[in-house]
């Protein structure tokens, strides 16, 4: 295992690749830490920095005098239907949700950002980096671009906890009727930053869903971005055949 990232935080990558294949399943029981040691070459105390951090992603739970096992609980699942805030549907399904506001700042966007929100380059927008995590696990990052209603000053969105929380929410707050979402969805290795801001494993599959959010006049108001670790979140989606078969 010869690699210039700490030992645990591979040992950690390696391990969320074989909980991902089914080498183990929920309720099961995982080799001891002098067994994990002796398979990877390394010290129990690299095993066990690595165990701990799965104990804290809420892959793995410990029993004392028993042994290390599986959890059993279900990745967070959003049955898509209707437009919802990225930490307001966790909520909706009945989560505790912590959101931790990284960055909010103003700039100019560029030609990528412009293009989604409909606006000439350049033009100022509020940039907000938050990490949403549920019982202190991190669930997903979110970055928005977002077109703030003009009787609000900068100055004032810093202050407003319900900006920071409920981004939908305080536009309807501020007389704008969040109407219309557009997204897509698409798969890429973790990055360095989602491996340091999300805990989530070197080269683990992270769900990225990049959406733009528009007014009931189809004005599009948040362009984001948004990454899950695979491990933690799934989408469920409702699908109905309609209309005569093609032949």
């Amino acid at each position: 295992m010869k690699t210039s990232v700490p030992l645990y935080h591979q040992l950690k990558s390696d391990l969320i690749h074989d909980l991902q294949r089914n080498r183990w399943h929920p309720g099961e029981r995982i080799p001891s830490e002098a067994e994990l040691a002796k398979e990877h070459g390394v010290s129990r105390i690299t095993v066990r920095q690595a165990l701990s951090d799965l104990v804290s992603m809420g892959y793995l739970e410990r029993r004392q005098g028993v042994g290390t096992f599986v959890t059993k609980s279900e990745r967070n699942t959003q049955a898509v239907s209707r437009l919802k805030g990225f930490a307001e549907e966790l909520r909706l399904a009945g989560n505790d949700v912590d959101v931790y506001v990284k960055s909010i700042e103003k700039v100019g966007c560029s030609e990528k950002i412009a293009i989604q929100l409909n606006v000439e380059e350049g033009t100022s927008v509020v940039k907000i980096c938050r990490i949403a995590s549920v019982s202190d696990v991190p669930i997903f990052r979110e970055m928005s671009y977002l077109l703030v209603p003009r009787n609000v000053t900068f100055d004032e969105l810093k202050e407003q906890s319900q900006f920071h929380n409920h981004i939908y929410g305080f536009f309807e707050q501020h007389g704008v009727k969040i109407a219309h979402g557009s997204q897509k969805i698409s798969a890429e290795r973790s990055t360095y930053d989602d491996v340091q801001e999300l805990g989530a494993g070197l080269d683990e599959p992270i769900l990225v869903i990049h959406r733009v959010t528009s007014d009931d006049t189809g004005t599009p108001v948040e362009f984001s971005e948004v990454r899950y670790p695979s491990s933690r979140y799934q989408y469920h989606i409702n699908l109905t055949r309609t209309g005569d078969p093609i032949h």
